[in-house]
């Protein structure tokens, strides 16, 4: 019997934002805003970060890049995208959206997302007045579970075999995608301290084409394109 054909159906490269403001401890104003505290912007060593990895990655030729629609996420897809050589527009997913996120936040207005990405849009097949937000409670880790699941098929659904797929999110959501890729419903014991642009390579393979699984983690969090001893929170 002839071994099967590996057949790749999807190729994502799963990031974590650069270090936002909040990550670097560093205080706009004396009494912070709701929007200084849930949509940080990039500090300037996230933008050197995320500056990075976008060389870092300027020869994988990505066929959509999708990020949730907080600043700090923006901001790094953007630096990413900024360096292809052919240009995507910035696909706004709202599933990608950080957990525990509070309503007491509506997202920030379309003026100032398109004054950092003017390709930014949303996400095909969404509605017009699909919220950017997606909210959620922090401890609710089987809607957590559910929304990765969601997250994992749009993404499936919407590309075509062998399609590079560049993904923004943040750390507490990542961690959900990867469990859910696992299979652990359950939280387990163990958890995955993402670092600031840190990538993740996952490789979906037609279902029978690869004897090791039609799931497979190339590579989780890598930093190989910050310098050694970097701050990397």
């Amino acid at each position: 019997m002839g071994k099967s054909t590996l057949v790749l159906e999807l190729e994502i490269y799963l990031i974590r934002h650069g270090q936002s403001n909040a990550n670097a401890g560093i205080k706009v104003r004396e009494v912070p805003t709701v929007k200084d505290l849930a949509d940080p912007v990039l500090s300037e060593h996230g933008i050197y970060q995320a500056g990075l990895l976008g060389d870092h990655l300027s020869d994988i030729q990505f066929d959509a890049v999708y990020s949730s629609a907080l600043l700090r996420a923006e901001r790094t897809a953007t630096e990413i995208i900024n360096r292809q050589k052919i240009r995507q527009p910035l696909r706004l997913l709202p599933l990608l959206t950080e957990n525990g996120m509070g309503e007491e936040y509506k997202g920030a207005p379309m003026e100032e997302i398109l004054s950092i990405n003017p390709d930014a849009v949303l996400a095909p097949d969404l509605p017009e007045n699909t919220p950017l937000m997606c909210y959620s409670d922090k401890n609710d880790n089987e809607a957590h579970f559910e929304r990765a699941k969601k997250t994992v098929e749009y993404l499936r659904e919407h590309h075509k075999p062998g399609e590079k797929l560049c993904v923004v999110s943040h750390a507490a959501f990542i961690t959900h995608i990867i469990f859910y890729l696992m299979n652990l419903r359950e939280l387990p014991l163990f958890d995955i301290n993402f670092t600031n642009t840190g990538v993740t390579r996952i490789l979906f393979y037609k279902p029978g084409t690869n004897p090791y699984g039609d799931i497979i983690f190339d590579y989780i969090n890598d930093t190989s394109h910050l310098p050694k001893n970097a701050d990397t929170k």
